[in-house]
């Protein structure tokens, strides 16, 4: 059955009615979600009932093996439900230490086809966090032709670039200006896109709500593993997972009803904004290029 996974900012968000949660483990991940060391990782576990998932997505540096490899055997301790890894040099370690830990893809941008999820699949990985660039039939193809568990992000802002480079704090050296606290945004036509610095280095986020709420129905009847939510930058994030919840009730009963679920959805954003979830990425070569 469908699993309700939350990408959580707070750790109040975890009370939430959520089957599941993504943590980042500090320092070492690159998704906008709430961030915790060992310790408190610890904490949550023993506190909440629900699947836990940890982002390590980070890309590892060759002086930092040694210490990934302390990091993996100490999660590897822990009860929790699956590791989302980027860099190879994980998947390696963990093959090659054997250290025991449900491995699941999650590079923001190419896990777009089966084929490649079914090549990592034969190195032991369990799961794959679906890239939000692709549409709902790709999609469903990829759950058609795969084994594995799936996670599919499904409503919220996410990640759209992230680079080592402290781009905003050189933005800002640039044009004299010191670097505070608040939300800054780079603008496009009438989006604005947050933009921000970590330890490892600068993320730029989507300025639209992805917001998939009423193609949950389809995802359900194609037993899509897990959708996600995620809580960066949303006001009403109460509202918006219980009504997924009522969405998930709707099926289980054989009670779905196509114009209440897209009143529910209206009432989670201003603008339905439905992300690639129909819009193909189609790449061309101008013929011009080049050309004498």
């Amino acid at each position: 059955m469908n699993k309700i996974c939350l990408m959580p900012k707070t750790l109040d968000e975890i009370n939430l009615n959520v089957d599941a949660i993504i943590i980042g483990y500090k320092n070492y991940n690159s998704l906008n979600v709430l961030e915790l060391d060992i310790n408190e990782i610890k904490n949550i576990r023993k506190k909440y009932n629900k699947e836990l998932y940890i982002s390590f997505n980070k890309l590892i540096h060759d002086n930092e093996i040694n210490l990934v490899e302390e990091i993996l055997c100490e999660l590897s301790k822990l009860d929790f439900n699956g590791l989302l890894f980027d860099d190879l040099g994980v998947l390696q370690l963990v093959k090659e230490k054997d250290i025991d830990i449900n491995l699941i893809w999650s590079n923001t941008h190419q896990v777009t086809n089966y084929s490649t999820i079914n090549s990592y699949e034969k190195y032991g990985i369990k799961g794959a966090f679906i890239s939000p660039d692709i549409t709902l039939s790709e999609i469903i193809e990829i759950k058609e032709n795969t084994n594995i568990k799936l996670f599919v992000p499904l409503f919220g802002k996410f990640e759209i670039f992230s680079s080592n480079r402290f781009l905003l704090t050189n933005y800002l050296k640039y044009i004299n200006e010191n670097k505070t606290n608040k939300t800054y945004y780079i603008e496009n036509k009438d989006t604005k896109y947050p933009i921000y610095e970590d330890i490892n280095g600068a993320h730029i986020i989507n300025g639209n709500i992805i917001n998939g709420l009423s193609e949950y129905i389809e995802l359900l009847q194609k037993d899509i593993d897990y959708i996600i939510i995620n809580s960066y930058d949303i006001n009403n994030i109460e509202l918006v997972v219980d009504s997924f919840n009522k969405v998930r009730d709707m099926y289980i009963n054989n009670i779905a009803d196509d114009k209440e679920i897209k009143l529910l959805e209206q009432q989670l954003t201003k603008d339905i904004n439905k992300g690639f979830l129909y819009t193909e990425t189609i790449y061309k070569v101008k013929s011009d290029v080049n050309e004498r």
